[in-house]
């Protein structure tokens, strides 16, 4: 259980992937899987670490957002790019 390693360190509870560290509190708690974010009465996103230590859940969460859409926008640049290519050269 994560709960285990409470009061230990960011790390040791984040070895274990099904775990979420809130420092807040100092809690390692289980990460709850029925929602896609750990709810603000759990621990806040601003508190909130999960995969890594040295990354909060909200920077997570914007991160990985921007990267999908930079990869959304090039994909939709290059498919666009092809056709134009494609009726230009008829």
């Amino acid at each position: 259980a994560c709960s285990a390693f409470s009061q230990k360190s960011c790390e040791e509870c984040l070895k274990n992937v099904s775990c979420l560290w809130c420092y807040t509190n100092n809690t390692c708690i289980d990460y709850p899987v029925r929602s896609i974010f750990p709810p603000s009465s759990l621990c806040s996103l601003s508190n909130a670490r999960w995969g890594v230590c040295w990354i909060n859940f909200e920077a997570l969460i914007i991160a990985m957002a921007v990267v999908a859409g930079l990869i959304l926008v090039s994909i939709t640049v290059c498919c666009c790019y092809c056709c134009y290519c494609r009726r230009r050269s008829r």
